[in-house]
């Protein structure tokens, strides 16, 4: 027997993809192991001698290639803003995670769903476009293939520049690793959902990779902060001088470069000291870096030079943002 490396792309029945092909074996093949144990997107070791194939084993899985997937949040699970189904006010306006509008009035509808779910561009004799762009120091030279559900068209261009021609999925392109790369949709109330860019030339099934490394992969570019259910604290720091307190706030994860802030309103958040309370008049960010950031908080007579304290979000409405998008 002589193994070729396959990934599977149905279970129940089996059905896998021989590498190097582009259309799945049309027949049940044979299996060494229980088909119970694979999922969509493993890769298995198969024989094909004709009509007789067996699957020897699994050999990994395609969601836990690192990097393989250069499109963060493809399935739209991600969606930190609370984003609403309907109708942009705003040119290059962030939506779902990573994901934005490049015209104002553009209508992005869609049910959501934990698992993530399709989302439909602009409305009929109104194409609209929906995008993302993708850090060149993600892309290597050579070859890549973009591929998707839906019946939008897509098209890849250097950032600053715009589309040529919008294709079909999949379609591929050549990457000269020296720009950062918009990948946009057109449509006219068509669908797109699980998106895909990697290097090569045939596309494989797309692969959902664990939701908490999704988010952290979102949080490089923006993250947010609010209520889960009760009070939330930020973060504790102290009083500079009366009425002036720092807290330190560390980012989740290492952003791609200092970020802008906004917040809902003052109104929001409470500061507790030396057994009082207070509402900021001001909440501004001072010295921000790609790590920590630094909030300041005024509160008119509240606090002495040294005194301790603590910052929360105390109105269920109440959020901070950190923004360090493209």
């Amino acid at each position: 027997m002589a193994f070729k490396r396959a990934i599977v792309t149905a279970v129940g029945p089996l059905r896998i993809l021989i590498d190097g092909d582009t259309v799945a074996i049309p027949f049940t093949p044979k299996s060494l192991i229980d088909p119970a144990t694979l999922t969509v997107g493993d890769v298995v070791h198969a024989d094909q001698s004709g009509h007789r194939l067996v699957v020897l084993g699994r050999s990994g899985g395609l969601g836990l290639v690192s990097g393989r997937n250069l499109i963060i949040n493809g399935d739209f699970r991600i969606n930190q803003r609370e984003y609403v189904s309907g109708a942009s006010t705003t040119s290059n306006q962030y939506t779902l995670d990573r994901w934005y509008t490049r015209i104002e009035t553009g209508t992005f509808a869609f049910t959501a769903a934990p698992q993530g779910q399709p989302v439909a561009i602009g409305v009929p004799g109104f194409e609209r476009y929906f995008a993302q762009v993708i850090e060149r120091e993600n892309f290597q030279t050579g070859t890549h293939v973009v591929s998707w559900e839906g019946t939008a068209k897509g098209a890849i261009f250097d950032k600053g520049g715009s589309a040529v021609s919008y294709n079909s999925s999949p379609f591929t392109f050549t990457s000269s690793g020296t720009a950062d790369t918009v990948l946009e949709f057109a449509g006219e109330a068509d669908t797109v959902w699980n998106v895909k860019v990697e290097r090569g030339s045939v596309p494989t099934p797309f692969a959902t990779s664990p939701i908490g490394q999704e988010l952290a992969l979102c949080q490089r570019y923006y993250w947010r902060m609010k209520q889960d259910g009760g009070y939330a604290t930020v973060g504790t720091g102290a009083f500079w001088q009366q009425g002036d307190m720092r807290v330190a706030l560390p980012s989740p994860v290492s952003m791609r470069a200092s970020p802008t802030f906004t917040f809902s309103d003052e109104g929001h958040f409470t500061v507790y000291t030396a057994g009082v309370t207070g509402t900021a008049g001001s909440i501004t960010l001072t010295n921000p870096n790609s790590r920590m950031q630094e909030l300041r908080i005024l509160l008119v007579g509240l606090g002495a030079a040294g005194d301790a304290g603590w910052f929360r979000i105390t109105d269920p409405s109440g959020w901070l943002a950190f923004d360090a998008e493209i």
